[in-house]
């Protein structure tokens, strides 16, 4: 069979949820095509909750291949306890920047304190993105201690990529003002940024903010050349009026 055989019968697997859909999908892990290896760990992450795939993802974690280890990390999201904590954190300072990034998301989803102190850690990392969704994390599960800490980092980021997170990290604990300022990176000269923003402010949206997250989008909109950034500005306005 070729890579792309293989793959539909790993996605009819999942479709059908017979009871033995686990058992074939899983053998694909050993296929020597890493398309189909990582069509088989995404698919996974898709059955329901099981102690036996709970297992095999986090022994993935540990791969020498760092895509298997991302996609891995991300179908353990769903999953909680101290052996998917364990294996989370394990790859903190993994060498490849996505898996750093799937490690800081997945810490701030599960919602533990004992996370603070690895989101605390990212902080430091050398990719803007990575530090930037480490904020975001802290003021997930963060508490008032945590504000002084992000504002001490926040004075010397450089990044408006990262400042996003910390922008969003600092509005979730209760710091209100920052909400203005990742605002205002709607004019950020990278589209990136701009784009980052549309897609975390629907997050944030509340009775008392609603309006003045509306008339930032609509005149950004207005101002704005590339289709990218269209695009999200546009979606951020549908999910608001929806």
């Amino acid at each position: 069979m070729n890579t792309e055989q293989k793959i539909n019968i790993i996605i009819e697997s999942l479709q059908h949820q017979e009871r033995n859909s686990s058992l074939k999908i899983v053998q694909y892990l050993e296929d020597d095509d890493l398309a189909v290896k990582l069509t088989a760990i995404e698919a996974l992450g898709e059955i329901p909750n099981s102690g036996c795939i709970k297992s095999i993802l986090i022994e993935l974690t540990e791969n020498y291949d760092d895509e298997i280890r991302y996609y891995a990390l991300e179908s353990l999201k769903g999953y909680d306890g101290e052996d998917v904590f364990e294996a989370i954190v394990r790859n903190l300072k993994d060498s490849d920047e996505l898996v750093r990034i799937s490690v800081v998301e997945a810490i701030g989803d599960l919602n533990e304190i004992k996370g603070l102190e690895h989101l605390y850690e990212a902080l430091t990392d050398k990719e803007e993105i990575v530090r930037g969704y480490a904020a975001e994390g802290i003021g997930k599960i963060g508490k008032a201690a945590s504000i002084p800490i992000l504002e001490k980092y926040l004075k010397y980021e450089t990044s408006s990529l990262s400042k996003r997170g910390f922008f969003v990290g600092l509005y979730l604990l209760g710091e209100k003002k920052y909400l203005k300022l990742m605002l205002d990176l709607l004019k950020d000269p990278s589209y990136r940024v701009r784009c980052a923003v549309a897609n975390s402010v629907v997050d944030l949206l509340n009775q008392e903010n609603v309006n003045l997250i509306k008339q930032s989008l609509l005149s950004a909109l207005k101002n704005e050349q590339t289709d990218a950034a269209r695009s999200s500005l546009q979606g951020a306005l549908e999910e608001i009026s929806s």
